[in-house]
């Protein structure tokens, strides 16, 4: 519904909007995973945190993922009904 809502006052369609949404939700869980830096900087990150934080980020990052599935899904239905 909120969906809907948006694409109405932006004036966007319902595609573009779950493809932007789907956009950031990915970048951010990349961002919070830490697979978008290097090699060395990933290495000089994992030694430098704790078990708890790598955990919290790596759930996190799956978190909001799998929170960008559903709109993969929408974007896969409104794409091959409009």
């Amino acid at each position: 519904m909120a969906i809907l809502l948006v694409s109405t006052v932006v004036s966007l369609s319902i595609e573009q909007i779950f493809f932007i949404g789907l956009i950031i939700l990915v970048l951010v869980a990349i961002a919070i995973s830490g697979f978008g830096v290097s090699g060395d900087r990933m290495r000089a990150n994992l030694a430098t945190e704790s078990k708890e934080d790598r955990n919290w980020r790596v759930k996190a990052s799956i978190n909001i993922f799998l929170s960008a599935l559903p709109l993969l899904v929408g974007l896969i239905i409104s794409h091959y009904l409009m």
